[in-house]
């Protein structure tokens, strides 16, 4: 089996100068873990990493699946308490209201350093990027793109970024994968090859990971299916974590 090259300098983080065929960022949402964790085994034989994004309270199952998935070499961030909507609302109390008590509820499970956030529903401003860029370092936000009939995500630059960017650029956008998007293997690949031939960054987002896939879920075969085509293109597949 082929694994994704992953090129990292000293400080763990991704050498930009020694990849040559794109970065693959693949997100998932929601505190899924029951059907993340039985896929490590999979990301570990293909050398993939993957961030994964917690709503609601982190209980001590919780917690726990997330120093797992970091023994794994994942990323692990937050996704508020409840799903709220980065709008009509101040960033501060936003902060307050909905992240804080995912905060403290990690250190006091002994989870630090929670330095990613994903924004709910793809909601988010220049306001709260940067008001939130306090205590986050990266986030997440997506297009909520739905791919109508006929789209092919390798036709729209919303998910891409040009590799020389990617330090200063704190906001990644992204598709979604699952059946709410519509999302066909032959449309994913294409957007694969795209991000390879240009050494480009692509960003996707999911939820749970499933043997049958529903609403805005990915399967289980389109995971080791994308991976698969990324080892064979020569990308690297990396978490929030190795992004410079």
């Amino acid at each position: 089996m082929k694994k994704a090259p992953l090129p990292l300098n000293d400080s763990g983080k991704i050498d930009l100068s020694r990849v040559r065929h794109g970065i693959l960022v693949l997100t998932f949402d929601d505190a899924r873990y029951e059907t993340w964790l039985p896929q490590m085994d999979i990301f570990a034989s293909f050398n993939a990493r993957a961030t994964f994004f917690y709503h609601g309270e982190i209980t001590a199952e919780a917690a726990d699946s997330m120093k797992q998935l970091r023994a794994g070499a994942h990323s692990v961030g937050l996704h508020t308490t409840s799903h709220k909507d980065a709008a009509d609302i101040s960033p501060e109390t936003y902060y307050k209201e909905f992240i804080l008590p995912q905060i403290e509820q990690c250190r006091n499970a002994g989870v630090e350093d929670i330095r990613f956030f994903a924004y709910p529903n793809n909601r988010h401003s220049e306001e709260f990027d940067l008001y939130l860029s306090r205590y986050f370092s990266r986030f997440r936000a997506g297009s909520g793109v739905k791919a109508p009939k006929g789209f092919r995500i390798a036709d729209f630059e919303e998910p891409f970024i040009a590799l020389e960017k990617l330090p200063g650029n704190k906001v990644m956008g992204g598709c979604g994968i699952g059946p709410f998007y519509e999302s066909t293997q032959e449309n994913l690949d294409s957007a694969l090859e795209r991000a390879a031939q240009e050494n480009k960054v692509l960003t996707f987002f999911s939820h749970a990971i499933l043997p049958v896939p529903h609403g805005v879920h990915m399967a289980e075969a389109t995971l080791e299916a994308m991976l698969a085509k990324a080892a064979e293109l020569g990308m690297t597949v990396a978490g929030f974590n190795e992004l410079p």
